[in-house]
């Protein structure tokens, strides 16, 4: 991997990268936003339940929290180029976030697409090479970068604002509404029977559809998302046992296991 610059440990701009076959991450989250823009590569990106093909030139981005994986279809490598920021690097001049808009402002793996058609005629491409041409960190170069991921994100609110998004596959459109169903009931008794019936899906047809437009099972996607629902809350002065039963766990034992099997420290444990 080429150069990384940092912020105040606030971005990461990872340049152009090009990734053997099949090495493409599994469903993963950041607790940062992501820019993801891809240049080669023959596959899919998945985002919360939205499947977008690669294109040439294809911006992705993604909040905190946000499951996303690329897919690939066949045995070409890809390039991309991702940039990491935390969303409070904002705040200083824009406290009320409204830059990062098109981030948060949208249902989770919606309206977070944008075509080469679209970002050619703003000036993201060429603040990308010129990121991605400051390859030592220091004060100077830090705020040349700060500058211009400033201007990278004012300019993709506009395009946000216009309604220049591109729309996900259409036959994903029940699997989305299952992912927005699942978020807003994270807290409350959820199981794969509950879902299939109220969906009328079967077991099979609603695993096999969710794994494909997701990446992920129904129940490992549940977990990840009240394990992340319980580390917010937690960092936000909750104790664990009550994060626990706010998140839907009526076992304090069995949610401390899933705890310390993804982040590898307990819920008491844990760094605020």
């Amino acid at each position: 991997m080429s150069g990384q610059k940092y912020i105040c440990s606030f971005l990461n701009f990872a340049n152009s990268v090009t990734f053997p076959p099949y090495s493409a991450s599994n469903l993963h989250t950041h607790e940062m936003c992501e820019i993801f823009c891809v240049f080669r590569g023959d596959g899919y990106y998945i985002t919360e339940g939205s499947m977008h093909k690669f294109e040439h030139g294809k911006i992705f981005l993604m909040r905190s929290g946000e499951m996303h994986k690329p897919y690939l279809t066949n045995r070409e490598p890809y390039e991309r180029i991702a940039l990491h920021f935390d969303a409070s690097i904002v705040d200083g001049i824009d406290p009320e976030r409204k830059l990062l808009s098109p981030f948060f402002d949208r249902p989770l793996g919606k309206n977070n697409v944008y075509n080469r058609s679209i970002v050619a005629s703003t000036g993201i491409y060429d603040s990308f090479i010129k990121m991605g041409n400051l390859s030592d960190s220091n004060a100077s170069n830090d705020l040349h970068v700060a500058v211009l991921l400033f201007s990278v994100l004012s300019e993709l609110k506009q395009l946000f604002d216009a309604k220049l998004y591109d729309e996900p596959n259409s036959n994903t459109a029940t699997m989305q509404a299952v992912v927005e169903y699942i978020n807003q009931n994270l807290s409350n008794t959820l199981s794969v029977d509950s879902i299939c019936e109220k969906f009328f899906l079967s077991r099979g047809q609603l695993n096999r559809n969710f794994k494909k437009t997701t990446g992920s099972t129904v129940w490992d996607y549940i977990t990840i998302k009240r394990l992340m629902l319980a580390k917010a809350y937690m960092e936000d002065g909750m104790s664990a046992g009550d994060a626990a039963i706010a998140c839907g766990y009526g076992d304090y034992s069995s949610f401390f296991r899933a705890y310390l099997k993804k982040y590898g420290t307990t819920p008491t444990g844990q760094v605020r």
